[in-house]
């Protein structure tokens, strides 16, 4: 990718939802449409881009456990179809190719049923994690011990909250894929 737009690195967020990997996909997509190709991706949505001249690509998000990412045949299928990883944050790794010249990786229903069951466990271990810290924070509020507790208990209520609604998601998708 050797362009006149001096390849130089731009940093974008982008909240992406774990029950929504095609739209983080798509975006992807765009941006690479429009010259910046992804670099790196951390945690918390933080993308790192290369600009370059606009070159289309096909973007594929896997969700995949510490025990698949550090197998060393983790990559071969996707490779043998045509991609290449393009970057990974945590569980999120991040396939690109050419647009229109690889074959399509992780829709057949038994990768989709696997992708989602662990979305679904990781999603009630942050939700259980949150326990500990609400029980807690809501006998010191009833002690009047510290309210210094009380934004520990919004926030971990916050969290289990949408860990909760992201569960619920998740689980949908896994009972439509199983059901088709």
């Amino acid at each position: 990718m050797d362009g006149d737009r001096g390849n130089r690195r731009i940093r974008k967020i982008k909240l992406g939802a774990a029950w929504h990997p095609e739209r983080i996909e798509r975006w992807l997509e765009s941006q690479s449409a429009q010259g910046l190709h992804l670099e790196s991706v951390a945690p918390f949505g933080i993308y790192t881009f290369l600009a370059d001249l606009p070159e289309p690509h096909d973007y594929r998000i896997d969700f995949a456990s510490t025990r698949e990412i550090e197998d060393p045949h983790y990559a071969e299928a996707p490779t043998a179809a045509g991609w290449k990883l393009a970057g990974h944050s945590m569980s999120w790794m991040l396939w690109r190719a050419p647009k229109g010249e690889a074959r399509d990786i992780f829709t057949h229903a038994p990768a989709r049923v696997s992708t989602y069951r662990r979305q679904a466990v990781a999603m009630l271990i942050i939700a259980g994690i949150q326990v500990p810290p609400l029980i807690s924070g809501t006998m010191a509020l009833r002690r009047h011990d510290e309210l210094a507790w009380a934004s520990v208990l919004i926030l971990s209520s916050a969290v289990m909250s949408l860990a909760l609604y992201a569960l619920a998601r998740v689980t949908g998708r896994l009972l439509s894929v199983k059901d088709s």
